[in-house]
């Protein structure tokens, strides 16, 4: 069973706080705006992040998953490209469940090509972090 959006953006927060990451403000979930945004100590980027969790029933279909994971990377490609937008380094985070994998696993070259990197977390809370960086042509 995928966690909830709020269990991946608190794992993911803990990460980003032991992790050499400051100004750590994660909004609640369901709360309009950023989901998570931080800045790194050592390259003194900003990091906004787009969460989302498995889906309310606790099912793991590849349809609810299918449907977060494309909002999480609709959202954050956005971003990508807009003027004027607080964050140099951009990111989703999900679940780690078998439908998550299986569709993260669908854009992984787009994500890489634009930079998006990922956060993945797992049923106990652990978070596996893909660092994806814009390579310019």
């Amino acid at each position: 069973m995928p966690l909830k959006e709020q269990d991946v953006v608190d794992a993911i927060e803990k990460w980003l706080n032991a992790n050499g990451f400051s100004e750590v403000n994660a909004i609640k979930a369901g709360a309009r705006g950023y989901d998570i945004a931080a800045k790194c100590v050592e390259t003194s980027q900003r990091w906004l992040i787009e969460a989302k969790g498995g889906a309310y029933s606790g099912a793991d279909s590849s349809n609810d998953a299918w449907s977060r994971t494309g909002a999480a990377f609709l959202m954050t490609a956005g971003w990508r490209f807009q003027k004027d937008i607080p964050g140099e380094r951009f990111a989703i985070g999900i679940p780690s469940s078998r439908w998550f994998d299986i569709h993260l696993g669908r854009i992984s070259p787009a994500l890489e090509y634009l930079g998006i990197s990922v956060f993945q977390v797992d049923d106990d809370g652990k978070v596996n972090f893909t660092e994806n960086r814009h390579r310019p042509e």
